[in-house]
């Protein structure tokens, strides 16, 4: 089974902290050649540098741009292309958590901001960085959605509908650029311990989740970088349109 994904170039959004900078350092220490993407391109910088520390690890590169900015975004995919002169894989993470708030107390603002970090940033960035991988015979999108995506509770109608939305996007590129070489892949985690999480999320909710998981424990974001090899490696080439979940909804 060929998993090697060596020498591949990888793009990850919002890999500045939590999930995407877990990906970015774990693909890279597999031999991607991975581009950081961050909002800011110091905070790539440093993810870049922390790369160069990972022994046998190619040279990465910092990007910068708001996934929800077109113009930054296919400006950050020229750079890759400049760079590298391809893709083969687009990870699809940047988004945006925000605390729980019920249909009828939340601000039209905030489910704008969800919508514009999650769905959005997921359709531009694949609208840009996907023909690169066409170019080059094809390539991987992963999509990282939420298990609440599928199954969400009181408070979660902005974040849940969002990944949702990016689950049904993931299929609809499938179906649309399968016979052009890209597959995709939406990845549903449960709660996993990240920055942005640990903001909005009470101990009681960590407490009672973290019970139902394996081990007892929350998904760390270093849990994902396997699977995620595995599906950028070829050994996934059949695995296309469909929602993974590492961890089932609660």
């Amino acid at each position: 089974m060929n998993i090697d994904i060596a020498g591949k170039v990888v793009v990850v959004t919002g890999a500045a902290q939590g999930i995407g900078r877990a990906l970015a350092l774990g693909l890279a220490a597999e031999g991607a050649r991975v581009a950081v993407l961050a909002r800011d391109r110091g905070r790539a910088q440093v993810v870049v540098d922390e790369i160069a520390e990972v022994d046998g690890a190619p040279e990465a590169v910092a990007l910068e741009a708001d996934v929800s900015d077109e113009a930054a975004v296919e400006a950050a995919a020229a750079e890759v292309d400049a760079a590298w002169g391809r893709v083969d894989a687009l990870i699809n993470n940047a988004g945006w958590m925000p605390p729980g708030q019920r249909v009828l107390e939340t601000e039209v603002a905030q489910l704008d901001r969800v919508l514009k970090s999650n769905v959005v940033g997921c359709f531009v960035t694949t609208k840009h960085f996907a023909p690169l991988m066409i170019r080059g015979g094809g390539g991987r999108i992963v999509f990282v959605s939420s298990a609440i995506g599928t199954q969400a509770g009181p408070g979660a109608a902005a974040y849940g509908g969002s990944k949702a939305a990016v689950n049904i996007l993931s299929n609809v590129v499938h179906q649309e650029l399968a016979d052009q070489g890209i597959r995709t892949t939406a990845l549903a985690p449960g709660l996993t311990y990240t920055p942005g999480m640990r903001e909005i999320v009470s101990e009681e909710h960590l407490a009672r989740v973290s019970a139902r998981y394996p081990g007892g424990r929350l998904g760390e974001p270093e849990d994902l970088v396997g699977l995620v090899a595995f599906l950028c490696g070829s050994a996934a080439e059949h695995i296309s349109g469909s929602t993974l979940f590492v961890r089932p909804p609660i």
